[in-house]
């Protein structure tokens, strides 16, 4: 029993899932490998090799990941259990970075969101 809680805990990396997040994460804030590698001080080839599972990065690599593309590493060392944390999370770093014009500008977005729930508009409403 003992063995198989230790076990457990000690799951292998799956560089292939952080590599795969990573790639996902760069993409959506539309950056380029060739700069990410850049803003990392990496270089291209080893960002192609992290993306691909080939290698993983360095702990210090890690944590600039995270920093530049605005994850958490919750998020990427486990992207399996998102489930809309991370997204909650990303949307509070976002938020708390705000002026506050802009917050009731988001105030009142969020307002109307939750006004129409999760039922989609009628067509034409939205200008369509």
């Amino acid at each position: 029993m003992r063995q198989e809680k230790k076990d457990a805990c000690l799951m292998p990396l799956d560089r292939i899932l952080l590599g795969e997040a990573i790639r996902r994460a760069r993409n959506d804030r539309h950056i380029s490998q060739e700069k990410l590698a850049e803003m990392l001080d990496i270089s291209p080839n080893h960002m192609k090799h992290i993306e691909s599972g080939h290698r993983g990065p360095s702990l210090e690599v890690l944590f600039h990941l995270a920093v530049i593309l605005n994850l958490s590493l919750d998020a990427l060392l486990f992207p399996e259990r998102a489930d809309g944390q991370e997204t909650r999370a990303k949307l509070r770093r976002l938020v708390d970075a705000l002026p506050a014009r802009d917050l009731e500008v988001l105030l009142a977005a969020a307002e109307a969101l939750q006004r129409t729930g999760s039922n989609p508009a009628p067509e034409g409403e939205y200008g369509e």
